[in-house]
């Protein structure tokens, strides 16, 4: 992970933290935090977890990389940094949506009914 990821996870980090502030959100303090620890620390979360752990038409975050390990049945919307290819596409064959943390943060500025994975 180069410098311009770092600095890119570093202003994400602060978006979420001025969000959190603006509407007194635990949860996007939280998932600030969680991206500004090294990249050694990032997560990694394959879709056979999300899965196991969400049901059909919950939103999941991980704050890290989503891999395609494992299958995923229902439709789950996952909002993440990274995601590979496979998981990708699991994700969108099993009918549900990839967002981005920035779409996600849109969407849901308060962060209600999510959860967090990783």
């Amino acid at each position: 992970m180069g410098v311009d990821q770092k600095e890119a996870r570093q202003k994400l980090a602060n978006a979420m933290k001025k969000l959190a502030k603006e509407n007194d959100s635990r949860f996007w303090k939280d998932i600030a935090e969680r991206l500004e620890k090294s990249k050694d620390r990032i997560v990694e979360v394959n879709v056979g977890r999300i899965s196991r752990y969400a049901g059909t038409g919950d939103t999941v975050v991980v704050p890290g990389v989503v891999l395609g390990s494992g299958d995923i049945d229902e439709p789950i919307n996952v909002a993440a940094l990274y995601f590979s290819e496979t998981a990708r596409k699991k994700i969108i064959e099993a009918g549900g949506r990839i967002l981005s943390l920035e779409d996600l943060m849109n969407e849901n500025s308060k962060g209600s009914n999510i959860k967090i994975m990783g």
